[in-house]
């Protein structure tokens, strides 16, 4: 059945400087006017990155929209691979739909509180429980126009592993989460076109847009050989934008400072914070919230973390370790640290109390904090490509990305963008005495 996407570039025409003008069918209209959906206009994209780069203040809200509209692109060209996917208008609604509330569930401030845990959820998991509460407004204008919130909710959730996703649902997941998607396509481009970074100019957006065809073997995007250099134009700006942007020492200072602010307060034991006061906040509420109850226990307001980052008084780095092989117990030590922030914050109080005596100076247990990304993050490029008749080989037709025969790209990023993600901070209080002990005497205290 031929399906027509004209209904597309009908509705309300919203202008974005990515894209230009994006057009919201009648239908969906409702769900952008939700509540819980204009809500993302106060939760900041790139969090904490305004205070290096003072133009990324966009929001969730924009880039929403800019994901649903490359979904589209996505699914004209989807449409007429050879063979094409396989999808009714039904399935085309909820990819659509899903695109458009993939990040309904976030919490204020980007990713952050997700790394603490505690009652903290992933935001796919928290999006799906705004997407099946009958009480929010997402909910019943998904009902009002005919398109099934719990399949919404599996295609943005689909890991979900207390979930029984279809095959239909995870089809299209696949289409909206993988190596090439609608989200990665969109918030690369848009944070360095508001970060002020040439990075993303170098990618040719018609070639890869124009350059998608279906994969029906793994039933999933994948491209023709015409936007080999497209995508790895993408791939290139990822890593320069992780290397730049999102770990830029300054930044993760101030994601670190906001993180142990927060733990701090939970850890009081007349804390009256609970899951509601972060679940449905922008992000002015919640530092309202956090500002409040900090009085309120009597903490020392301009010593507090939130007060420090809205006056941009950043914790300086005292020492970088970049682990290695030769060190595989501290490594082990710093990635478990980073699955328990408890114990991580924990050895930031034994730390400052230690260096406190070393350097004969009082401290309260927060002038040191351990910074620890992420570890195993890397480029992904598990992505077939066609050539049809212009194989460059006598492999079979279609190659994977990084076949050398197609791109070396990843060969070469793959062991820069790791050591890039492997890179742990200690941060100090601007004092130069205690910034000097640690850069000579920290290892021993964290050795296991």
């Amino acid at each position: 059945m031929k399906i027509d996407l004209q209904f597309l570039d009908t509705g309300k025409a919203i202008r974005d400087p990515i894209w230009g003008y994006i057009h919201v069918p009648d239908e969906m209209v409702s769900l952008v006017d939700a509540q819980e959906f204009q809500r993302l206009r106060d939760i900041s994209q790139l969090g904490h990155v305004f205070l290096v780069y003072p133009g990324a203040r966009h929001s969730r809200f924009e880039h929403s929209l800019g994901v649903f509209h490359i979904a589209g692109q996505f699914l004209r060209q989807l449409l007429k691979s050879d063979p094409p996917i396989d999808v009714d208008l039904q399935d085309v609604k909820v990819l659509l739909a899903a695109s458009l509330l993939h990040d309904i569930g976030h919490y204020p401030f980007s990713h952050l509180l997700e790394e603490m845990q505690m009652f903290f959820v992933d935001h796919e998991e928290r999006s799906r429980q705004v997407i099946l509460d009958p009480s929010t407004e997402v909910n019943k204008a998904l009902k009002s126009a005919g398109t099934d919130p719990q399949r919404v909710a599996n295609v943005i959730d689909y890991r979900n592993g207390s979930v029984n996703i279809p095959e239909g649902d995870l089809k299209l997941a696949h289409i909206l989460s993988g190596t090439l998607d609608p989200d990665k396509i969109d918030y690369l481009l848009r944070d360095a076109r508001y970060c002020g970074v040439p990075f993303g100019e170098s990618v040719n957006r018609d070639r890869l847009l124009g350059a998608i065809t279906y994969d029906p073997a793994n039933q999933r995007p994948a491209i023709t050989y015409r936007g080999v250099s497209a995508v790895e134009a993408l791939v290139f700006t990822s890593y320069l934008m992780y290397r730049n942007v999102y770990w830029h020492h300054a930044v993760r200072s101030a994601n670190a400072m906001f993180k142990r602010g927060v733990q701090d307060l939970l850890a009081h034991p007349d804390c009256s914070l609970v899951e509601a006061d972060f679940n449905g906040a922008t992000e002015s509420d919640l530092i309202h919230r956090l500002e409040a109850e900090s009085a309120r226990l009597g903490m020392p307001q301009r010593r507090s973390m939130v007060n420090r980052l809205k006056r941009r008084k950043l914790y300086k780095v005292a020492r970088i370790f970049l682990p290695c092989e030769k060190q595989q117990k501290l490594v082990d030590r710093f990635e478990r640290l980073y699955y328990l922030p408890d114990e991580r914050r924990a050895l930031e109080v034994s730390l400052s109390k230690a260096f406190g005596e070393k350097i004969g100076q009082p401290l309260t247990g927060d002038e040191i904090l351990v910074d620890i990304p992420r570890f195993g993050k890397s480029p992904e490029v598990d992505l077939k490509v066609f050539f049809g008749s212009h194989i460059p080989t006598d492999k079979a037709d279609p190659l994977t990305f990084d076949d050398p025969e197609v791109s070396m790209l990843k060969e070469y990023l793959i062991g820069n963008f790791e050591a890039q993600a492997k890179v742990v901070r200690i941060f100090c209080d601007d004092n130069p005495k205690l910034r000097q002990a640690l850069k000579t005497d920290v290892l021993p205290c964290l050795s296991p």
